[in-house]
């Protein structure tokens, strides 16, 4: 039985973009939460190598323990390079897997 992240206050995310279809990005993020975790918000968002946002996504965090819980941003469609970041808003110390998701060229 998977116990991580228990009862603690820890927080892990990481932050993941795919092609969904041509020219088409799907980003989304991976997050993990102890029992006892402060409230926040979820803050997905994909952006341009200029980092012109395409995609925004904002979820409310869960009550209690939550483990490899996927949260999906909004699809988008372009052409070029694209990243995910993921940012925890209410949240002061957390424990982080990756900020930002590997840049994915979408042609």
């Amino acid at each position: 039985m998977d116990t991580y992240p228990n009862d603690s206050t820890l927080i892990t995310w990481k932050a993941c973009l795919s092609k969904k279809a041509t020219r088409v990005g799907h980003p989304y993020a991976i997050v993990s939460m102890g029992k006892k975790h402060p409230k926040c918000k979820i803050l997905i968002t994909a952006v341009t190598t200029g980092e012109k946002i395409v995609s925004k996504k904002v979820y409310s965090c869960p009550t209690g323990k939550v483990v490899n819980k996927r949260y999906n941003g909004t699809d988008f469609h372009g052409k070029g390079q694209f990243t995910t970041f993921v940012h925890m808003y209410g949240v002061t110390t957390e424990g982080n897997l990756s900020p930002r998701s590997p840049w994915l060229n979408l042609h």
